[in-house]
């Protein structure tokens, strides 16, 4: 007997352009398939079974017209919400500009098709790219544009190289990954294989926060470039918290509390400022790397007690160690790639995207449902990754608990390169709101504050390398 699906929604896990993806060569990029993977939910709980999946191009985000269709009529299986499915529309449809996925789905072989919103935005960002002994991609490149292994100006017999190449230097069948041209890429250091866990954020300039709704914390944007960098793909969760703490405890470092979660595989909370710089430099020092935070500008001593007003000084932002984002590399990592939108995924939200609390009343850009989100309606935290990722593969850039930054709060923040915020301040940043805020407060270009040594429920973080280190 079938099941009727009476409520669906979808969440975009993953979006990885053929051409694109950091798992293909520039020699295996040659076609225009595209892997989707998401999240669908039947009633307010994750599907299970087959259904019928309808995917529609548009060239806009709600009206404008269809740029291309397809129907899977083989059975696509659904397992605690997950489903995936490779998409292809046919050369010459990725070509720079703009499109969005409209999706519709319905029971295998009953009823019509239920149309799932928002559509998702399929952009002309830059992804990063293996070129495994791509020739074509690195050999035109002089040896000075080049760094990491490279001796006598010469590359070495089995290079490993990945950079940002921009969208403009290819469209269609992905025959234009060949052949590029040395201004189109950046970045190229050595095997940039992410570290376990992280993922890359290419270098880049993007614009920093919005004019979407005139809200004052976003205003005036400002124009940011940012150095490429890894980034956790999840909030540090209690358990890895903790592995690191009593390592630390063990080796010099005293922290004034111990954090709290609501489950191992959930976010760590109430770790004030302090600590989490602190944590960053154990970790560093735990896995063989050199710390970042030093108690003074001399930076002879690394910071492993007590609370500091660590300065812009303090820190050795050339070192290969863990540190906290700034709030530039913070807002850069949650756009995914998306430029000027509300959301790291476009401009409305709902419960199937995020953790944090509808109102649909206040917010026209909040779909709902009311309340406290439907998967966990105690209003507490979900485990880390249980929502679907943005587009650099990055969880929980929105909801569930909010994320100390590097900065100072101050407003209005500062454009330029590799901004690092004012040199002194009462309260740093947070970013991301949690899952007892509203949509408001999940806004990508969202910004609050806190005092160093506050504790709270509903804050965390995530910690940042250099990338090519």
């Amino acid at each position: 007997m079938k099941t009727k699906v009476n409520r669906l929604f979808v969440a975009l896990a993953l979006l990885a352009l053929s051409a694109f993806s950091a798992q293909l060569s520039t020699a295996q990029a040659q076609g225009t398939a595209f892997l989707y993977q998401g999240r669908l939910d039947s009633s307010g709980s994750p599907a299970n079974g087959s259904y019928d999946f309808q995917f529609v191009l548009f060239n806009a985000e709600q009206l404008g017209s269809p740029v291309g269709s397809i129907l899977t009529n083989s059975t696509v299986s659904v397992s605690n919400g997950l489903f995936s499915a490779t998409l292809d529309f046919g050369p010459g449809v990725f070509t720079g500009t703009n499109l969005w996925l409209d999706i519709s789905v319905r029971t295998n072989g009953n009823g019509a098709f239920t149309e799932l919103l928002p559509r998702q935005a399929l952009l002309p960002t830059p992804y990063a790219i293996m070129a495994n002994g791509a020739s074509n991609l690195l050999g035109a490149l002089p040896a000075a544009q080049l760094s990491g292994t490279i001796a006598n100006g010469t590359l070495p017999a089995s290079p490993d190289f990945s950079g940002t190449v921009t969208a403009n230097a290819f469209s269609g069948n992905g025959a234009g990954l060949t052949n590029i041209s040395a201004s189109s890429v950046s970045g190229l250091s050595g095997t940039v294989t992410a570290p376990p866990g992280m993922a890359l954020i290419p270098a880049g300039t993007f614009t920093m926060g919005d004019s979407l709704d005139n809200e004052s914390d976003a205003m005036p944007t400002v124009s940011v470039t940012v150095s490429g960098f890894y980034m956790d793909v999840n909030l540090v969760s209690l358990s890895q918290w903790l592995s690191v703490y009593y390592w630390a405890t063990n080796h010099g470092y005293a922290f004034d509390d111990a954090g709290v979660g609501n489950a191992p595989n959930q976010p760590v909370q109430v770790v004030k400022w302090y600590d989490v710089v602190k944590w960053c430099n154990a970790r560093s020092e735990q896995t063989g790397r050199t710390p970042v935070y030093y108690t003074d500008g001399t930076q002879a001593t690394v910071y492993r007690t007590g609370d500091i007003d660590l300065t812009n000084g303090c820190v050795n932002w050339t070192a290969a160690g863990y540190r906290l984002p700034t709030e530039a590399e913070w807002e850069k990592a949650a756009r995914g790639g998306l430029n000027g939108q509300r959301f790291p995924w476009g401009n409305v939200i709902n419960e199937s995207l995020a953790n944090y609390v509808g109102d649909t009343t206040n917010y026209s850009y909040d779909l709902g449902p009311n309340g406290y989100n439907a998967f966990n309606p105690s209003g507490g935290t979900t485990p880390v990754g249980y929502f679907a990722a943005n587009g650099y593969g990055l969880y929980d850039m929105a909801g569930n608990v909010f994320e100390w930054c590097w900065d100072w709060y101050g407003t209005p923040y500062a454009g330029g390169t590799d901004p690092r915020g004012p040199g002194s301040g009462s309260s740093r940043v947070l970013r991301g709101g949690n899952s007892g805020r509203n949509a408001y407060a999940c806004r990508t270009a969202g910004r609050t504050s806190y005092e160093p040594a506050g504790l709270s429920y509903g804050v965390g973080f995530r910690s940042v390398l250099p990338s090519g280190r």
